[in-house]
């Protein structure tokens, strides 16, 4: 995984985890959730000005690069009042799947949160996502609870909330 790096994004890179979005999003998720709640949660997070929103407002947004092309991307934030990072993104292109690199972004993120002095990170996954349950799990995730969420238009969010204790450095 050397060649795997994490890039910090900026609104310049809108339009690159936009498009990577779309293209993981529609790619993965059939099956998991709707072809209409697939492209309300893509408008809906995925909008320029959600995504700017969130950067300005402290979310930490990065590119994850294999070489120098853009692979993925993730975003997460540091709640200091509760000692916690919130991983709210990882996604990887499918082709770029069972290589390491989940488990790599997954061991930065870690590394990150450790470094802030976080005491755990904690994420959200599809209940039926059990590719990603499985790759949270290899990496000493668990399920810390069962949450449905409204988001609108007819839609929930049925994940599961997975924890990690951080090692502190």
């Amino acid at each position: 995984m050397s060649n795997v790096t994490f890039v910090r994004a900026t609104p310049s890179d809108i339009p690159v985890l936009q498009a990577l979005a779309r293209e993981i999003w529609r790619a993965h998720f059939p099956g998991i959730i709707s072809i209409e709640q697939i492209e309300y949660m893509l408008d809906r997070m995925y909008s320029a000005e959600a995504i700017d929103e969130e950067m300005r407002a402290g979310t930490r947004w990065e590119l994850i690069r294999e070489g120098v092309e853009a692979v993925g991307f993730l975003s997460y934030s540091h709640v200091p009042e509760t000692a916690l990072v919130k991983l709210h993104k990882l996604y990887l292109r499918l082709d770029r799947h069972g290589r390491g690199l989940g488990r790599a972004s997954l061991s930065h993120v870690m590394d990150v949160a450790a470094a802030l002095g976080a005491r755990e990170v904690s994420l959200y996954v599809n209940k039926n996502n059990l590719k990603a349950i499985r790759v949270y799990g290899r990496v000493g995730f668990t399920i810390a609870e069962s949450v449905t969420s409204d988001i609108g238009a007819g839609f929930v969010m049925d994940d599961y909330r997975m924890t990690v204790p951080c090692a502190r450095r």
